[in-house]
């Protein structure tokens, strides 16, 4: 299996956590030279996931991924489908965010490009919001707008 991306990674901290890694979390990650789905498993089985999601039903947690990634519900269809495909044991619940992921970049079903434009989008804001916080002169686009300013100061020092 392939090193996985620092993009790939974080796409899987949005799907598994609804935010952005860390940069040291996806500093190590990258360095251990982990697979994506491997990393997916990790992250299923980290309590961050397990606190808020674990106890749900597998129809439910992979409706909370559909969320987390594409900003949606999962369509009866496709929520149909991953179950299907985990209860007989052709995937794991715990990678399947890493699933989910491939369908949207290389499937072809409906729904998929606007699926990958949101995973796009999400990925691309994580990725943002890391840079910046690795160099907090950067400052963000929105700052110009009337009303904003910008605060350099870490979290905690408002």
């Amino acid at each position: 299996m392939a090193n996985a991306t620092a993009t790939q990674l974080q796409q899987l901290y949005v799907g598994y956590f609804s935010r952005p890694a860390d940069p040291a979390g996806l500093d190590y990650w990258v360095a251990e030279g982990t697979s994506t789905k491997a990393f997916a498993d990790s992250m299923w089985h980290q309590d961050e996931f397990q606190n808020v999601y674990g106890d749900l039903s597998v129809r439910d947690q992979i409706n909370q991924l559909y969320i987390n990634l594409f900003d949606r519900e999962g369509d009866p269809g496709g929520l149909d489908y991953w179950v299907s495909k985990i209860n007989s044991g052709e995937m794991q619940l715990a990678s399947i965010a890493n699933d989910l992921i491939y369908a949207a970049t290389y499937g072809e079903a409906e729904g998929s490009e606007d699926d990958l434009a949101c995973l796009s989008n999400r990925t691309a804001a994580a990725e943002a919001y890391i840079a910046n916080k690795i160099s907090p002169h950067l400052k963000p686009p929105w700052d110009d707008l009337p009303g904003h300013y910008y605060n350099h100061l870490p979290p905690g020092y408002e």
